[in-house]
């Protein structure tokens, strides 16, 4: 296997930070993880993954995943969020390219829209095989497309720190990345079937709050000890210390449908935790969240997105998720000036009020196209340069064009 290939557990190449200094979001290194599907143009799977794997160049940075019709890449670590962008965008497309050799086409949905084929369908690997094992109901059906974001700390314990003040937040950064409405050929009706799904595994929840890495490295151990995972990286909390990296890793979110879509999710996650840090530095204690809240601010967030009532960490009360939105630009508003993302941020905010979650994208798409023109718009979204329209102003967006309202005015991703 070619090195860009990182194994499950290789310490190399990481996905985010190893600077450990504190002073604001500038300081703070990131990156990104990206699960994809490949599908035939007529919607099916293509299972061909081993062979798009062994085919990329070494400049690739990309694994594979649960099924032979998936990959997932992984930037650099990157300070810079245009920088980052651009990774995302060259890994996708470079992917593509080779995908298209063997028939297949990439896209970035949260779920495949179609059917797909069970366990046949397996990646070999040793890893897998145990966790089909273990959870044999969880395996079959699982299919499922997230977003990783990982963010550099100091240490673990000011990283337990960060997951505390994280906690309540992770129901509206559902909400704001909601891309998977679609399963088995039908509409879920909910914005994000993907977290239905992944909620099979038994430890796909929100983290515990700790009170230091010693606590977490226990409430790890339990975990594992009552059956829920079968090790430290099968722990699949919401957001977690990494297993590999010195970073908190946060994998709430649904892929992207666009690379604006992760730029924006990226963004706002670094500036969550650059916000924690320098409260946790500060000791300004992590606002309390109650645990059922909590949870049915997760249900309520995957079924309706933005529109859903979820937990408003500044007063702990339900609120609809437009307005926590509101109040989280304001609470990380400092460490998106300090990261020079504001003016980024505020244009991928308006962007993304036209057009809509990638949930109502998609089903807008999905009502007028049949399935071949449906996956063509879907990998068009996919690869869809979030610089173009700067760079092409007097043009038109090649992107496909869909009605306005709830739905995106077009798949543009400038």
């Amino acid at each position: 296997m070619a090195t860009n290939r990182l194994p499950e557990g290789s310490p190399s190449d990481p996905p985010a930070a190893t600077d450990t200094r504190t002073d604001g979001a500038s300081r703070l290194t990131f990156g990104v993880e990206e699960e994809f599907l490949l599908l035939r143009r007529d919607g099916g799977v293509a299972a061909v993954a081993p062979q798009v794997l062994r085919a990329l160049p070494d400049d690739v940075r990309v694994h594979p995943e649960w099924m032979q019709y998936q990959v997932e890449t992984v930037t650099g670590v990157c300070t810079d969020l245009s920088a980052l962008a651009a990774e995302m965008s060259a890994g996708r497309r470079k992917v593509a390219r080779v995908a298209s050799t063997w028939g297949a086409v990439l896209v970035s949905v949260g779920t495949p829209p179609f059917g797909v084929p069970g366990l046949a369908a397996l990646t070999d690997d040793v890893r897998y095989r145990l966790l089909r094992e273990r959870f044999p109901e969880a395996a079959a059906d699982v299919v499922t497309c997230g977003c990783h974001v990982h963010v550099g700390v100091p240490t673990r314990d000011l990283g337990v720190e960060v997951l505390n003040r994280l906690r309540a937040w992770l129901p509206l950064l559902l909400a704001l990345s909601c891309n998977s409405p679609m399963w088995r050929g039908g509409d879920s009706r909910q914005e994000s079937f993907r977290r239905q799904l992944v909620t099979r595994w038994p430890s796909a929840t929100v983290p515990p709050r700790l009170d230091d890495a010693a606590a977490y490295d226990d409430a790890l151990a339990e975990r594992i000890a009552v059956g829920e995972a079968v090790d430290a990286a099968g722990v699949y909390w919401f957001a977690r210390l990494s297993p590999r990296y010195p970073t908190v890793e946060i994998r709430i979110a649904d892929t992207g449908l666009t690379v604006a879509d992760t730029m924006l999710h990226a963004a706002l996650c670094r500036a969550l935790v650059a916000t924690a840090l320098d409260e946790a530095v500060a000791r300004i204690p992590a606002a309390p969240a109650s645990e059922p809240l909590l949870a049915a601010s997760l249900v309520n967030a995957g079924r309706y997105g933005l529109d859903a009532l979820v937990v408003d960490p500044r007063t702990g009360a339900l609120a609809r998720g437009r307005a926590v939105l509101d109040h989280l630009v304001e609470h990380v508003g400092p460490a998106l000036l300090s990261a020079g993302d504001r003016s980024a941020v505020s244009a991928l905010l308006a962007q993304r009020q036209r057009q809509g979650s990638g949930a109502a994208r998609q089903r807008v798409l999905r009502k007028r196209l049949d399935r071949t023109a449906f996956v063509a718009a879907l990998a068009a979204a996919c690869l869809h340069d979030p610089f173009g329209r700067m760079r092409r102003r007097p043009t038109p967006s090649k992107a496909p064009q869909v009605p306005a309202q709830r739905a995106p005015t077009d798949l543009d991703a400038s």
